[in-house]
């Protein structure tokens, strides 16, 4: 007579284990594409993007919004397995959200008194909220995919790394769009719209994530 629990060990088979980076390029990779595409078909890219790709501002822009979708992810994948923290991701894309706020405070407090409502307010605050969050929910979506394929555990800090991951790329992707030079806009309207994508993944992430 066989033993029913060597039987039940022997039929188990090895699972391959899930990485967040394998499952990036399934969901959110795609979901950029689509950001991307929505945001092309909405309002289109920078019509000067040839002169715009020597312009500071430009690249000010992408690398500090690709910088702190970095420590999102960074926080996302952490967040994603039990056991480990989010914290050096969320402290680290927090630093930089502060290091870019206060740039952008001292542009504006250095400017002439006359310029500093142009620098705060530019010329596309109607729409640059509303399309990075816009820009923001493919990405975030697909983040939550990766996440419910993984084990989060802190369900309120793993919704908190999607949203600011999320947020910060669709800012990244709304860039390629909006032609404001001003750091004082990118460090107040930019990093507005990204946190309010990040709160949203905080509020939702456990309902969202509930295993």
């Amino acid at each position: 007579m066989t033993d029913p629990i060597d039987d039940l060990v022997g039929a188990l088979e090895p699972v391959r284990p899930v990485r967040p980076a394998s499952l990036a390029l399934r969901f959110v990779f795609p979901a950029l594409l689509v950001s991307a595409a929505g945001l092309a078909i909405l309002i289109g890219m920078r019509p000067d993007m040839p002169a715009a790709l020597v312009l500071p501002s430009f690249w000010i822009k992408l690398i500090a919004m690709t910088a702190i979708a970095a420590a999102g992810w960074f926080a996302l994948s952490a967040a994603s397995r039990p056991g480990r923290s989010p914290a050096p991701g969320l402290i680290a894309a927090g630093a930089l959200v502060i290091l870019l706020l206060f740039v952008g405070l001292a542009n504006l407090a250095f400017a002439g008194p006359g310029n500093r409502m142009d620098l705060l307010m530019g010329h596309s605050i109607q729409r640059c909220l509303p399309f990075v969050v816009l820009t923001a929910l493919p990405v975030f979506a697909g983040s939550l995919l990766v996440l419910r394929r993984m084990a989060p555990t802190r369900l309120h800090l793993a919704g908190l790394a999607a949203g600011l991951f999320a947020g910060a790329a669709g800012a990244a992707v709304y860039s390629l769009s909006c032609n404001e030079a001003s750091l004082t806009f990118l460090a107040v309207w930019y990093q507005l719209a990204l946190l309010i994508v990040a709160g949203l993944g905080a509020l939702a992430g456990p309902r969202l994530l509930r295993w």
